[in-house]
């Protein structure tokens, strides 16, 4: 289980789906913004609040450069982030979302603050070295880091149920991290946004996966 991005392939998936996300959001409506998303129990908001705070991390990441060897990459990050982190009261965990997006006093306050907050971050990603940086509790090159970051865009972009596809870019770097860490090639027959959504744990398992039904989700 392994996948290592180079840093030019990385900074393009990343810088795109970084504008598709703030473009999804914004074809939405406040009163859309308070609909349900695809992740169970989040409104549309909450998922761009996550996103928010997700960025604002990503953002002491990207100046935590330093000469250590990398000890993750862009497919094994994730079940080391599931096993570290993962196994707590998912209700409980939903809840405090619901909390965080609670201080904002209208959707459009989150929706600016995002708007905001990508700004930076693209400026930090056109001009981050090819240089690890260490976030969490690992090192990661930097391709790697941000090939993550696409990944959890594009899916967060899926979340939204806009309609509209994340860019081809992340959806394709989503894939084939979920195929690493499958082991193996997901089904032809599924297009990149249906691979991702099942991938998930957004859709189904499809018949032609059943024999590995009990792997999925292979990401949260």
């Amino acid at each position: 289980m392994s996948l290592t991005i180079d840093l030019d392939t990385a900074r393009q998936a990343c810088v795109e789906s970084v504008h598709g996300f703030v473009a999804g959001v914004d074809r939405l409506s406040e009163h859309d913004l308070l609909g349900p998303s695809r992740c169970h129990g989040w409104q549309r908001l909450d998922v761009v609040v996550h996103v928010l705070a997700g960025w604002q991390e990503m953002l002491g990441g990207m100046v935590a450069r330093v000469d250590d060897a990398p000890d993750v990459d862009a497919a094994s990050y994730w079940p080391s982030f599931a096993e570290a982190y993962g196994g707590g009261d998912p209700v409980a965990e939903l809840m405090a979302q619901r909390r965080r997006s609670l201080v904002f006093t209208r959707p459009d306050d989150a929706r600016e603050q995002l708007r905001d907050v990508a700004a930076s971050l693209l400026r930090g990603v056109g001009v981050m070295p090819d240089q690890p940086v260490r976030w969490q509790r690992w090192v990661f090159g930097a391709g790697d880091f941000l090939a993550v970051w696409a990944v959890e865009h594009a899916v967060h972009h899926l979340d939204l149920a806009t309609g509209d596809q994340p860019p081809a870019t992340a959806l394709e770097l989503a894939r084939r991290t979920l195929e690493a860490l499958l082991g193996q090639p997901l089904p032809t027959t599924l297009d990149d946004e249906e691979a991702v959504l099942v991938g998930t744990g957004r859709s189904p398992v499809p018949p032609e996966l059943e024999g590995l039904a009990d792997r999925f989700p292979l990401l949260g």
